[in-house]
């Protein structure tokens, strides 16, 4: 299947502007997926690599923090010239800084480790910011109709999901035959190929009105009055911390969390037995397409569907806007984080099942976040905003990790599951909704 065929159900009459919607959706998701492809390839087997180097779980944990703690500082800067420096070139700055980071972590030694994650945590921040940013500026410069960005959203989450479901596979196999630090390398090749795709395909914005010349302070300054300006991107910025804390924290810890689950399971001491953590992954991802196929269904009908219709079944889907998913997003991560601190030691199948309902509450929260957040920010500081907004998140995970060693993994699951039940609360309470029109 074909990203130009998932649209011809839905192809609007002007067929000029349906050829420019999927010709600009094709250039961004070839790229996006490339990319994403890259950064899967080392989830599985980022924490049997440290392990394999002979580093324990704080020394890893601190690994992590630093990453984070150089997302919140260096990346915020990286990201927020995008707005003045050119989208595509922050683009392209990504790719270098992940080209070397993945370099640095081919050897086992801990300063190049160190320095390898703070470069990622710069990475990382330019990733999630600057090629959305992109898109939104493209999808705007060409008039298209502004809801037609959920569709590209919920797509890249769908695909993104496929590509991680290839990625586990991969990287499990890659590892069988060349060792942990094999998918590494392949997502290095992945990151040169997603570079010379920018620079064929991309066409260069601005969320300025700029030439090109850095303007940081004047940046983050206008960043910082437009949340001021606006309620609810705080309080998407609020939900996203906490959704995202939670996920980070997870991916630190359900190897381990797994592992021990495993031994007590099988009934046997060794907590550093061979899972298919390649699989196991591949079916997470498999929950996130899932996810992602349920906002783009649910937010589709609903935004056809009366909500004075007779018929309950079309009611009930007029009801699923795009800030009651991410709410649902959210209420299904808190569930099933309970469901970890409850049963993590004890049951290794509802362990599964956990992670699963979590990896499908991601495939939600993504679109719907990427949606709402493409609707409230000002084009002329998005990438600021977006790069900003990550800031409390990486100080949160850090906080967390630098306590990781003092928590059990129970209590990391409650704090977790006590995070996104604090975001569904302010989304219920505090987001101010756009009122579906009545037809």
């Amino acid at each position: 299947m074909t990203m130009e065929s998932m649209d011809i159900e839905s192809q609007p009459d002007d067929s000029q502007q349906s050829k420019r919607f999927q010709s600009l959706q094709y250039r961004y998701l070839s790229v996006y997926l490339v990319v994403m492809g890259a950064d899967w390839l080392q989830g599985p087997y980022l924490y049997k690599l440290y392990q394999s180097y002979g580093f324990d779980l704080v020394q890893i944990a601190f690994l992590f923090l630093t990453g984070f703690v150089s997302g919140a500082i260096g990346g915020t800067a990286a990201g927020s010239l995008a707005d003045s420096w050119g989208r595509r070139r922050g683009c392209l700055l990504f790719c270098v800084t992940s080209f070397i980071s993945l370099l640095l972590r081919l050897g086992n030694n801990y300063p190049l480790l160190f320095i390898s994650h703070i470069l990622s945590g710069m990475a990382a921040s330019m990733q999630y910011s600057v090629f959305e940013a992109w898109y939104v500026a493209e999808h705007t410069a060409e008039n298209l109709p502004s809801d037609w960005m959920a569709r590209t959203f919920g797509k890249a989450t769908f695909l993104n999901g496929l590509v991680a479901i290839i990625a586990g596979i991969v990287a499990n196999g890659v590892v069988d035959h060349w060792g942990y630090t094999a998918p590494f390398i392949v997502s290095m090749g992945l990151v040169t190929v997603a570079a010379g795709m920018i620079s064929s395909s991309f066409a260069e914005n601005y969320g300025e009105k700029s030439t090109g010349k850095i303007q940081l302070t004047h940046t983050l300054m206008e960043g910082l009055q437009t949340l001021w300006r606006d309620s609810n991107i705080l309080i998407l910025g609020a939900a996203q911390t906490a959704f995202e804390c939670a996920m980070y924290i997870f991916v630190l810890l359900y190897t381990p969390a797994i592992e021990n689950a495993a031994a007590i399971y099988v009934g046997t001491d060794e907590k550093n037995q061979e899972l298919p953590l390649g699989y196991l992954f591949s079916t997470m991802m498999f929950a996130v397409m899932m996810g992602s196929l349920s906002f783009q269904a649910l937010e589709r009908r609903s935004s056809s569907a009366s909500i004075t219709s007779s018929c309950l079944l079309l009611r009930l889907i007029s009801w699923f806007t795009k800030d009651r998913l991410l709410i649902s997003a959210l209420t299904l991560a808190c569930a099933s984080f309970g469901a970890m601190a409850y049963n993590q030691s004890a049951s290794l199948p509802i362990l599964v099942i956990a992670y699963h309902v979590f990896e499908f509450s991601t495939g939600l929260y993504y679109p719907s976040l990427s949606s709402l957040k493409a609707e409230v920010i000002p084009e002329e500081t998005r990438a600021a905003v977006m790069t900003l907004l990550r800031i409390p998140m990486n100080i949160g995970v850090g906080i967390i990790m630098w306590h990781v060693d003092d928590l059990s993994t129970s209590m990391m699951w409650a704090i977790c599951s006590l995070m996104t039940m604090s975001g569904t609360a302010l989304l219920i309470i505090k987001y101010k909704s756009k009122l579906p029109q009545q037809q």
